[in-house]
Formats: C-alpha cells, sequence, structure tokens
C-alpha cells in the first residue's frame, strides 16, 4: 500500500496550482515574436515547472507499506544422544519418534511452520539416537539465533537432560518458552571425557617429548 504525506495541509495544493497558472499567464500574456501554437506550449510547460517546485515546498513524502505475514514457528529440538539409546529398547523408541510426528502433524495443521533440530542445529530427517556428545546449552541458543526477530512460538526439548559438553542450560536465560519433554534415563551415570590434549606441534623420531592430558571424571567415586 502507498500513501502520499504532506507535512503541510494538503488543500495547498489548489494554491500551489494557483500560483503556477498566475505565474505562467504573467509571463505569456503579452504578445511575442513566436506563434500562438508556441506560446501556449511554453505556457503549459512553465505552469507544470513551478507547480512542481511549489508541491516540493509542501515536502510530500511517499510511504510504501508492505504487509508479509509469516506463520509461527515450533521447534523440536531433539537430544540424539547415545545415551537415551542406551536405556530404552527399540520398540519405546519408535513409540517415541511416532509421538513427535503426531504432534509435529497437529502444529502443521494448526497453521504452525514446525522443524525438527538436533543440538548442532542441522534439520532432522529422520530420529538416529548416535550423537556421542549433548550440548543442550549450545543447541538451544542455535535455535534463537536462527529464529532471531522472527516468529518463533516456543522451543520443545526432547532429551535425558544429560550433557556431557558445554554449559548448562539452567544458568542460561532465554527469553522464550522452552518445553523439556524427559526421556529415557535422566540420572546421570559415569562418565569419562578427555577434554583437552596438550603436546609439542613438532616431535622428531627417537626423541621424547611431553604429553599433557586433561581428563574429566563424572559419577565415579573417588580414590586415593
Amino acid at each position: 500500500m502507498q500513501r502520499l504525506l504532506f507535512e503541510s495541509s494538503p488543500l495547498l495544493i489548489f494554491l500551489c496550482a494557483g500560483v503556477a497558472i498566475g505565474y505562467a499567464f504573467i509571463l505569456y500574456r503579452s504578445k511575442h515574436t513566436w506563434s500562438k501554437r508556441v506560446n501556449q506550449i511554453l505556457f503549459g510547460l512553465r505552469t507544470a515547472l513551478v507547480f512542481f517546485l511549489a508541491i516540493l515546498l509542501l515536502g510530500p513524502v511517499l510511504k510504501l507499506i508492505t504487509n508479509q505475514f509469516e506463520k509461527p514457528n515450533w521447534v523440536f529440538l531433539i537430544d540424539s544422544s547415545s545415551s537415551v539409546a542406551e536405556v530404552i529398547d527399540s520398540t519405546a523408541r519408535l513409540q517415541l519418534i511416532n509421538q513427535i510426528e503426531d504432534v509435529h502433524s497437529s502444529l502443521v495443521g494448526q497453521g504452525y511452520d514446525v522443524k525438527l533440530k538436533d543440538l548442532n542445529g542441522n534439520d532432522l530427517k529422520e530420529i538416529v539416537y548416535t550423537a556421542k556428545t549433548s550440548d543442550l546449552n549450545k543447541g538451544i541458543q542455535n535455535v534463537i539465533q536462527e529464529y532471531e526477530g522472527r516468529n518463533l512460538a516456543g522451543i520443545i526439548l526432547v532429551s535425558d537432560g544429560i550433557y556431557n559438553s558445554g554449559l548448562s542450560p539452567l544458568y542460561t536465560p532465554v527469553r522464550m518458552p522452552v518445553f523439556s519433554v524427559g526421556v529415557g534415563d535422566t540420572l546421570a551415570r559415569a562418565d569419562l571425557v578427555l577434554k583437552n590434549v596438550a603436546y609439542n606441534k613438532i616431535a622428531y623420531q627417537g626423541n621424547k617429548f611431553p604429553v599433557r592430558a586433561q581428563v574429566l571424571v563424572r559419577g565415579c567415586k573417588t580414590w586415593r
């Protein structure tokens, strides 16, 4: 939709037209060396030019309004880590996938745009629990960044709540609703993580060189 707006009253357009016609009439009312036809053409051109300049003094603004309607979005954030597959059998996993697909179809039928994504921000065509790491906080932040400025209704997080990478999502503020669906065993189990390995970038054959590894142990009993 286009609208032409003026800083002053639109009624002044008639005054501009009168000024343009009067100015041209004063200039071309007397006799000239050229023909009457040429005098009429010059009169019309002068009137149009003065009228255009006078309109510009009114400060016209052409306002263009474009309405774009976007469906609200729902994102299923699937924790496809192997820790889920280790505690529920294939029948339970198939039942879970069917339930997700049913909810997906129901939301689409209500006019929502629904996406299935893993914790790395990739679109999922099928749910396979084979990932070795779970960074729940990164998965949520990836969705928020991707849908920044868009109509995101909420995030449905399907996870066992166990993460072995990144920060805890409990301490990261989220400005949109996140609905969690607990699956599998939510109890944290013993885990061993090799976080960092420091070594020389160049080593020669036959020489000894140090290797320093940073290992994180979770859920194991301490020993001495």
